[in-house]
């Protein structure tokens, strides 16, 4: 999502290049995920390549089902994540907080969100962009393949959680994700 495409996003206030929140991103680095690997160059470098954003309350930061190609990292605030069943059931999948980071996998393979995402704090993150992981690998092999390698861990992570809160369907033998 570049400053350009706020217009799609009406509620979003733009805050600016993530590098202008380097301190304030070193000192919540602890909890950052995304970033436990990186050196301090290597998350300042990234920086210098993300966008940050302001959302207030119940703001939808990513649509079930949109074709988006970007990840968000939360910075402040907490969103829920909720997915949407055929039986037109909204279940709650998860809470995400700062240091967590949401839509890596439709950045990752271009299809389709998998669930939507609604701030319920007032919420500042940073955005990350396909087309600027593309120049990172291109330019900067060894930070593109470790950041694309640690966020394919983040998304193992969240498969095998889903597979251990699966339970076997006794009819066929076949996990049932209680998502």
């Amino acid at each position: 999502m570049k400053k350009e495409s706020i217009g799609l996003y009406p509620d979003l206030v733009y805050l600016g290049g993530a590098d202008q929140y380097e301190e304030e991103i070193f000192e919540i680095i602890e909890d950052i995920k995304l970033f436990e690997a990186f050196s301090h160059d290597e998350v300042r470098t990234l920086c210098q390549l993300m966008h940050c954003y302001a959302a207030p309350n119940d703001t939808t930061l990513l649509k079930e089902g949109n074709v988006e190609d970007h990840l968000i990292l939360i910075l402040t605030g907490s969103v829920e994540v909720t997915k949407n069943f055929s039986n037109e059931e909204v279940k709650l999948i998860s809470h995400v907080g700062v240091g967590e980071t949401l839509g890596e996998m439709s950045m990752i393979d271009g299809c389709p969100r998998f669930a939507s995402c609604v701030t319920v704090l007032p919420t500042d993150f940073a955005v990350l962009t396909r087309e600027t992981l593309n120049d990172i690998l291109l330019q900067m092999p060894r930070l593109g393949n470790k950041l694309l390698l640690t966020l394919l861990q983040t998304m193992s992570v969240r498969l095998r959680e889903v597979i251990i809160k699966s339970k076997v369907d006794s009819s066929n033998g076949l996990y049932v994700a209680s998502i």
